[in-house]
């Protein structure tokens, strides 16, 4: 037996977002899982299911998280629909070729800051990120990001991935002490997640890391940034 089809989820999607718009609120929230599961419970559905999704999302609407991989589509969609002026807004994702929808400014740069080999400018906005969590000022250059938090000044090394012969690590940390800034009480190197940095990291003595109070930054695929002292 034929299952749902595109129809079925748009007209219970636009039942849901003309119901929520005239019980006055300003949004409504909507999982693929959650809708999926009360369209298509016994059919394998879910693209349909997201492509309608996808369709019926207007300027301004977000993407609260997303499938893994490239189509765009699984059961971790989660988008969230404002409600309001819904005939006086254009469609988020304006009709084109068949298959994924068009990403936005923010889905591209989430997606490069993603990749394992970041280049320097990506490595760098993903370790800017991060300070910022945590309440650092940051400026930038071309290949550094220098820090300040109350009275301390942090000066960061990026080394995204590059073509070519890689400088063990002894190497890239006498090229940042040679230009040692007096106000600097913290030095690193960020690097993509390596685990041939990792193991020379650990061959350095603690003393030396100690005395000059440098660390190591190291992105992870997921975006997750470790600091390794």
């Amino acid at each position: 037996m034929k299952g749902p089809g595109i129809k079925d989820y748009l007209e219970y999607l636009t039942y849901l977002k003309k119901t929520a718009h005239d019980e006055g609120k300003k949004y409504i929230d909507i999982s693929s899982r959650d809708l999926h599961h009360m369209i298509s419970p016994n059919h394998a559905t879910m693209p349909t299911c997201c492509q309608a999704i996808y369709k019926l999302m207007l300027e301004g609407d977000e993407i609260l998280d997303q499938p893994r991989g490239h189509t765009g589509y699984g059961s971790r969609l989660f988008v969230r629909y404002y409600v309001d002026e819904l005939e006086n807004r254009n469609a988020k994702f304006p009709v084109k070729k068949r298959g994924r929808p068009n990403k936005s400014d923010e889905e591209k740069l989430h997606n490069r800051l993603m990749k394992p080999n970041r280049s320097t400018d990506d490595l760098k906005e993903l370790i800017c990120i991060w300070l910022r969590e945590k309440d650092w000022e940051i400026e930038t250059n071309k290949d550094t990001i220098r820090a300040h938090k109350n009275d301390e000044v942090w000066l960061i090394n990026i080394e995204g991935s590059r073509r070519g012969r890689k400088l063990p690590l002894s190497k890239k940390l006498n090229i940042i002490f040679s230009d040692v800034e007096n106000d600097a009480s913290h030095y690193s190197i960020a690097f993509n997640e390596s685990y041939h940095y990792k193991k020379q990291w650990n061959e350095i003595p603690r003393l030396f890391k100690d005395k000059l109070n440098v660390s190591l930054l190291f992105a992870g695929k997921n975006g997750k940034v470790t600091e390794y002292q």
